[in-house]
């Protein structure tokens, strides 16, 4: 799984796409040769996924759709060639699943808004923040983008020409030139790669933006579909240190760089969380956080990848 465990500049549905197309792959090549064998090879499969992208609540969550599709192939007798064939069409349904919940997650973030040509500062890259920016666009509400680049990858340069690709208005700016800014925005949108009962796990950065934002009196809304919600004790929802190497290659004796690329954002920073449907509170959050639990054994910390 080279391309789904190195991808660290894709938004998480970006992720969770990959992860989707490298499953259904690995499918393809199985050669269990019964139904008990498909399955332990399924979970050691699953399990490194989760340790190689653990910040990932989708990841997390497709690889409990998985191993559940199996199980309940299992209770029935299917054989292994059935569990397969399952286990793809369950790929096909997540797929779509996943293009409807940022369209409607998007369309929850866009109704916080009114009137046209509101200034809207997020940073790094989200799918979702993008297709309710793209939306706002298509409404003729002609919004305009305050963007930080998302160091240390600069995935926010991506998200600049996507929008420009798309004809919306994009300041681009270092990380540290973001919570200068904010005052000038009418809303600071957060994408999320994880929502916990205490806050949003995004990139670096989000909850210094958070905090100008409420500095300047600046609404503050995370955009996650439901599937991204899990518990805060869940030991395989993880923050991993990233090369040090990539925030300094060749630094000096004594120095040592550290490199994280997420952090949690309060939710008590936020004004909502736009889900598929509606926008949300803390409240609703933690009892969404608590339905959406994973299987024990896909719960506790992966071995390391």
């Amino acid at each position: 799984m080279s391309g789904f465990a190195s991808d660290r500049a894709s938004g998480s549905a970006g992720v969770a796409a990959r992860l989707l197309d490298e499953l259904e792959r690995w499918v393809l090549l199985d050669r269990s040769p019964d139904p008990q064998t498909l399955r332990a090879a399924l979970f050691l499969w699953l399990r490194e996924a989760q340790a190689n992208q653990p910040s990932m609540a989708l990841v997390h969550q497709f690889a409990a759709r998985a191993l559940s599709v199996l199980n309940t192939g299992l209770e029935r007798g299917d054989d292994v060639t059935a569990l397969r064939g399952h286990l793809g069409e369950s790929c096909q349904a997540e797929r779509e699943d996943l293009g409807a919940a940022i369209e409607s997650v998007a369309r929850s973030a866009a109704a916080t808004l009114t009137g046209k040509g509101a200034w809207i500062a997020t940073l790094s890259h989200s799918g979702t923040v993008l297709a309710a920016l793209r939306l706002l666009h298509a409404a003729g509400r002609a919004p305009r983008v305050l963007l930080a680049e998302g160091r240390p990858g600069n995935e926010g340069r991506a998200m600049a020409a996507a929008l420009a690709e798309s004809g919306i208005a994009t300041l681009l700016v270092v990380d540290a030139a973001l919570p200068l800014l904010l005052s000038q925005a009418s809303a600071l949108w957060l994408g999320a790669d994880a929502v916990t009962e205490f806050g949003v796990l995004n990139k670096i950065g989000s909850y210094a933006a958070a905090l100008a934002a409420r500095e300047h009196g600046v609404p503050v809304y995370a955009l996650a579909s439901r599937r991204k919600f899990l518990p805060a004790g869940t030991p395989a929802l993880a923050i991993a240190e990233q090369p040090p190497a990539e925030v300094w290659d060749a630094p000096p004796a004594r120095v040592r760089p550290r490199n994280f690329y997420f952090e949690i954002v309060p939710l008590t920073l936020l004004q909502g969380i736009a889900v598929e449907d509606c926008v949300i509170g803390p409240a609703e959050a933690k009892i969404v956080a608590d339905d959406r639990a994973l299987p024990d054994e896909l719960a506790s910390a992966p071995p390391k990848a």
